[in-house]
């Protein structure tokens, strides 16, 4: 029997958008909350429009914010280039939705006064699953000034929350969020362990890591024009100098925090049974009441 294989891959977008026209549509697998919120911090949907020269304005004298990730830096000399990434990288992945965490401790009345707050970084959920019930969390830049604060652990909170909470309380009913790090990433895994993930293994030949990108991208002399001596060293678990053959840039640890388990409450089928499973591991339930308290969540 014959076969046909009609896919074509997008068109490539060679011309940055302006997300001045109207609404923004952010395209997502997900139904978007307008606002998740604590005492402290504040998550509403990044919009460009809204947020992009705020952002822009505080990472570009911070290059390093970008020594873990495969994209960036950003400055604000060219906000093209980073309408261009937002477009190409998240807007157009409907497993990813990005938010803007606003820090309500530290008001801007004068610049921002509808916004409740300074903008203190950017996350996303991003490899969204519904089938799976299973979502990321990643993209995390949280600028200087906001860094070892209460901004961390209350942004993430808030993501975990609304992505494990059960969907007859507002929530997305997910069974697995997971975590990912580059091995040599100590400030990423320690908030991992912070926010109760569990270290569930070495993700290998995932996605180039810092030091490696020009091997696989196209990028012109060194990444970040970091020199070769200043690449970040990448560690394997006993703290040994991985091999580049064998290792660099290979070696990504995955954390999860979902419901690994169901309770024995009797067979059950269709939505009876899915609803037993979202409420069914204690150790979820628990830490979802821990978060709430801590974060003042109702």
């Amino acid at each position: 029997m014959s076969y046909v294989n009609s896919y074509r891959a997008p068109p490539k977008i060679t011309e940055a958008p302006t997300y001045d026209d109207g609404p923004l549509d952010l395209n997502s697998c997900m139904p978007i909350p307008d606002v998740l919120e604590s005492e402290r911090v504040k998550l509403v949907p990044f919009i460009p429009a809204v947020f992009a020269t705020q952002y822009l304005t505080a990472v570009s004298d911070h290059p390093h914010l970008y020594d873990y990730h495969v994209y960036g830096p950003f400055h604000s000399s060219n906000p093209a280039e980073f309408y261009l990434w937002f477009e190409e990288r998240i807007r157009s992945d409907p497993a990813v939705l990005p938010f803007a965490i606003i820090d309500k401790t530290k008001p801007a009345p004068q610049t921002h006064p509808d916004q409740g707050g300074q903008l203190a970084g950017v996350l996303t959920y991003l490899r969204t699953e519904p089938q799976n019930f299973a979502t990321e969390i990643g993209h995390l830049v949280i600028f200087p000034p906001f860094q070892r604060t209460h901004v961390t652990t209350n942004a993430v909170g808030l993501l975990l929350i609304h992505a494990l909470e059960v969907p007859e309380k507002g929530g997305w009913g997910m069974r697995r969020v997971q975590w990912t790090a580059a091995p040599n990433n100590k400030p990423s895994i320690r908030a991992a362990e912070r926010m109760g993930f569990k270290w569930e293994g070495i993700l290998r030949n995932v996605r180039p890591m810092p030091g490696e990108r020009e091997d696989v991208r196209n990028y012109k002399g060194e990444p970040r024009g970091l020199k070769p001596s200043a690449r970040p060293a990448v560690m394997d678990r006993k703290r040994r100098p991985a091999s580049r053959s064998s290792e660099l840039g290979h070696r990504v640890p995955l954390f999860v925090l979902g419901r690994l388990r169901q309770e024995r409450s009797g067979t059950a089928n269709g939505a009876n049974k899915l609803n037993s499973h979202l409420k069914g591991c204690t150790y979820i339930k628990t830490l979802l009441m821990n978060f709430k308290e801590e974060l003042n969540v109702s």
